[in-house]
Order: structure tokens, then sequence, then C-alpha cells
């Protein structure tokens, strides 16, 4: 379903790392590339700023490009597929507050309540049972996308994610609230 989106995100995080590299000396193969103007180039790009996590990102794009080159016989300087990732800083979970929260529910139920147009208030139903499927059952967004209706079971209160988190299937079950506002999206959706 995100194909398009994937196959971008991994050009723009692909293409940075090329320009630089041809920039300093022109490239006309893939031996022309050398393991220290990856590393000069990840100098350059954390004196600018840059996170070591966009990095990272970055040179697992590298690394995946490289790799499907060799798969393709062309040759490439071993040391390439070696390179070390950057150090990361441990992740701090970000939650909103309960203020925060209260806020964004009170946003959907206005819009919900002000909806002029059956458009309006179809888009707003469904962005209040997303919200509460996020917020009471802890689902993702991307798991939110992917539901059908055969994954819904209502009248128990259960929702089947299908390949979650780790491609895993899992049962969750959710409040009366949650119900309601995902019964309101089906009444009006039709």
């Amino acid at each position: 379903a995100r194909l398009a989106q994937q196959s971008l995100r991994f050009w723009s995080t692909l293409t940075p790392i090329w320009r630089w590299a041809h920039a300093r000396h022109p490239l006309t193969g893939t031996l022309d590339l050398k393991r220290q103007d990856i590393l000069d180039y990840l100098d350059q790009r954390l004196a600018a700023g840059y996170a070591a996590s966009t990095l990272n990102t970055e040179l697992r794009s590298l690394h995946a490009f490289l790799l499907y080159l060799q798969e393709q016989d062309v040759r490439l300087p071993l040391a390439l597929l070696r390179l070390p990732f950057l150090k990361e800083p441990d992740r701090l979970p970000r939650f909103l507050t309960d203020e925060q929260v209260r806020r964004v529910r009170d946003d959907i139920e206005q819009r919900v309540t002000a909806a002029r147009f059956a458009a309006q208030r179809r888009d707003a139903v469904l962005d209040r049972a997303a919200f509460y499927l996020m917020w009471h059952g802890g689902l993702r967004l991307g798991e939110v996308e992917e539901l059908r209706l055969e994954d819904l079971d209502l009248p128990n209160r259960k929702v089947m994610v299908r390949q979650g988190k780790g491609q895993q299937d899992r049962a969750v079950y959710v409040t009366a609230a949650t119900v309601q506002a995902v019964r309101d999206y089906l009444a009006q959706r039709g």
C-alpha cells in the first residue's frame, strides 16, 4: 500500500551521498567510490548538525543499494559493504500529556458536531474512529489504515491487527467509546 512512498523515501535518502561523492570527484563507476569518501561524508554531515539516526538511515539505503548491485554482478569495493553505523543515543519515548490528549479529543469532537455537509461529517467521524483506535486501542497509524471490516468484532469489543509491528497478528480489546466511534463511522460510511 505504501510502495510509492517507500521508494521515494529510499531514493531521497540515497541521493545525498551520491551527489556529495560525485561533487568531490566525478564517479565513472562503482569502483571509484571509496570507503574514505563515505567516512568523510559522515564527518561533514555530523559537523553540519545532522543526527546519527538520519545518517544511519542514509547508510542503510546505501548498503541496500550496494547489495543490489552486488547481486547484479557489478564490481564494487567490499569495504563499502562493511561500513560501521553510528552509535545513536537512546531515545526517550515521546507522549502527549493528558491536557494535550484532551485538546485533540475536544477538537475532533467539535469537528464532528460542526460538520455541515455529509462529506465533512464522514471525514470527521472517520478521524474520531481512528483517534479512538489509536488512543484507547494502542494501534499504530499504519495498523489503523490497514484495518478491514472482517477485522472488527464489535460485539466482543475486539479488533484483529494483521501484520502489525514485527509482522505479527494480534487481538486488541477496545473500550466502549472506541466501539461507538467505529460504529458511528460505519453507519455514516454506509
